[in-house]
């Protein structure tokens, strides 16, 4: 019997010299990651919506994980949910997230064009939420090309959060100008007001009247170790 505790005991140590050699290598480090890449993988199984759900020209919301996304809920003073904005997009069979984002995540400052998937990648945000328009075809159409057309001429994010100017635009900016464009009513999304300045708002856009709700997610059950 004491042979035997001896034994145990022996390979539990080996084990452990063996895992403090790995991760000091840095070879545990790749497998981790591989782990993690399933977890997110088989989160965004559970989350995605049906395809035969969306249409181009949907509007899509999140809620990014980290300090910057949750000041940017603050912009929004009657429903907190989400943080950031951007258009679907379905182009041959395939659905696309286009977007203005700056900082680490986007350095270029350029607007991204980004899988649905990888838009609402599970470490990287807490809960998302699509929401389609009352506009009719022609409108969404038109949508569909000054989007693709502010996508091709490098569109910038607008690090000044400035309504007045059109060669820059922040998130929800982007989305405002595209429905007040297509809608050709200046008044179809209404704005928020604060200490004399001028905003679009996550909640102004999916709170109108405007817009339905079609789909949403929240990824609570999501474990620990995915959270940045």
């Amino acid at each position: 019997m004491k042979r035997i505790t001896e034994s145990v005991l022996l390979l539990v140590v080996c084990a452990s010299l063996v895992l403090i050699f790995l991760s000091g290598s840095g070879w545990i480090e790749p497998v981790k990651a591989k782990m993690q890449a399933s977890q997110v993988n088989k989160s965004w199984l559970l989350a995605a919506p049906d395809k035969a759900l969306l249409h181009s020209g949907d509007i899509i919301f999140r809620h990014g994980r980290g300090f910057i996304s949750n000041a940017f809920l603050k912009f929004s003073l009657k429903d907190p949910r989400y943080s950031h904005a951007g258009i679907i997009e379905i182009e041959n069979g395939n659905i696309f997230v286009y977007h203005c984002i700056g900082g680490e995540e986007n350095k270029s400052n350029k607007m991204k064009k980004e899988s649905l998937a990888e838009f609402c990648r599970a470490d990287r945000i807490h809960s998302f939420g699509i929401f389609r328009t009352d506009l009719g075809k022609e409108a969404l159409a038109k949508i569909r090309n000054e989007v693709q057309a502010f996508y091709s001429n490098g569109l910038e994010f607008d690090t000044d959060f400035d309504l007045r100017s059109d060669n820059k635009m922040y998130c929800t900016e982007m989305v405002y100008k595209l429905l007040q464009d297509a809608s050709g009513d200046k008044n179809y999304i209404p704005l928020t007001h604060v200490s004399g300045r001028t905003f679009v708002s996550c909640d102004n856009i999916y709170l109108s009247h405007h817009c339905t709700g079609i789909y949403s997610y929240n990824y609570q059950n999501l474990s620990s170790n995915l959270r940045q």
